[in-house]
């Protein structure tokens, strides 16, 4: 269940950051890129141009992933 919250969190403050922040995001990529260089291959161009549906997907995948958590807390404990 921590896995769920976790998952939710990282995928709704993604989300937020794509809906709402997508310069501050976009910045985080540059460092991480220069960082691994290596291991990393470029899909940014075709994310950024779809960062709304990705935004509003990672908000609905969050607020599944915290409702199946809290179905999971009051069926099992």
């Amino acid at each position: 269940m921590l896995f769920l919250l976790f998952a939710g969190s990282v995928a709704f403050a993604f989300g937020l950051l794509f809906l709402f922040f997508p310069k501050a995001l976009k910045d985080l990529n540059d460092k991480v890129k220069s960082c691994m260089s290596k291991f990393v291959f470029s899909i940014d161009e075709q994310v950024y141009k779809l960062r709304i549906g990705v935004g509003i997907s990672l908000i609905l995948s969050s607020l599944l992933a915290f409702f199946v958590a809290y179905f999971l807390f009051k069926k099992y404990s």
